[in-house]
């Protein structure tokens, strides 16, 4: 009986993670359970799709299959130091050390970082009513708009407008000068 107790007991473990090797297929934690008792390799089962690198100090727990402590797997690992706060219900965050976040408010979604880079294959479609920048926009290549009904593109505006003339008023034939001011490409 007292041996059942013990494996009952020895099932689930809580500590704190003190090293993550991130590199194997499964990710390899190394924690320190209650009791100081010292775990390595223990393999991380995560989500599907969901991966994390874990700092040193987030908390862990593991189960032990049979209550076999040389036989355990870390199931959940978190870390308080670094969690989006404050959520209502059924709101959802994707968070790291450094402060980006992916929050999933009731409302809207807000990503947060210094720096944000979409790369895709063939395209990016934003499929919006409307779609705002609070700063300069930049394209590396041309812009064109109307797309759907033969619209035209910002470079052929800008030829047009660097190569026009107007008809000089008060002299017989003339034309003016091109613009003073042209347009950068």
């Amino acid at each position: 009986m007292r041996e059942l107790a013990q494996r009952l007991f020895g099932l689930i473990g809580r500590g704190r993670i003190t090293r993550a090797n991130p590199a194997p297929e499964q990710q390899l934690l190394q924690l320190v359970l209650t009791a100081d008792e010292l775990k390595d390799e223990m393999e991380h089962a995560e989500p599907f799709g969901f991966t994390a690198c874990p700092k040193a100090g987030a908390e862990a727990i593991a189960l032990f299959l049979g209550g076999d402590r040389s036989n355990g797997v870390v199931i959940s690992v978190s870390d308080r130091r670094f969690r989006v706060r404050n959520l209502k219900p059924g709101e959802s965050a994707v968070y790291n050390a450094a402060g980006h976040a992916i929050v999933l408010y009731e409302d809207r979604i807000e990503v947060t970082a210094p720096r944000i880079v979409l790369k895709a294959a063939e395209e990016v479609v934003a499929d919006t009513p409307l779609l705002r920048a609070t700063g300069r926009i930049e394209a590396a290549g041309d812009i064109i708009d109307h797309v759907g009904s033969g619209g035209s593109s910002l470079a052929a505006v800008r030829a047009a407008y660097d190569g026009h003339h107007h008809p000089e008023n008060n002299v017989a034939g003339g034309d003016t000068g091109l613009p003073d001011i042209r347009v950068a490409p």
